[in-house]
């Protein structure tokens, strides 16, 4: 069974419906779609999931502040007189 879910609830209510699917198919064969709105065709929901996670690390990775890098990655400079 297909199940197609609107893309802004799909979003909202990612996490769950993940769980909901997972507890589905212990006993019935469904799978969750949403409409990917680039390719006008449709994606299933754990695709999109993944597809976020890894936009989200990309994000985050690139945004990290020196401090929140480890010592090893961090570029050091000799310390200035003033």
């Amino acid at each position: 069974m297909w199940i197609v879910v609107p893309n802004p609830q799909a979003v909202i209510y990612l996490p769950l419906l993940l769980r909901i699917r997972r507890e589905l198919r212990k006993k019935h064969d469904v799978e969750f779609y949403t409409l990917d709105v680039t390719s006008r065709d449709l994606v299933q929901l754990t695709d999109v999931a993944l597809s976020l996670v890894k936009k989200w690390k990309e994000t985050t990775e690139g945004a990290r502040r020196p401090s929140d890098m480890p010592l090893s990655q961090q570029k050091t400079q000799p310390p200035t007189d003033t």
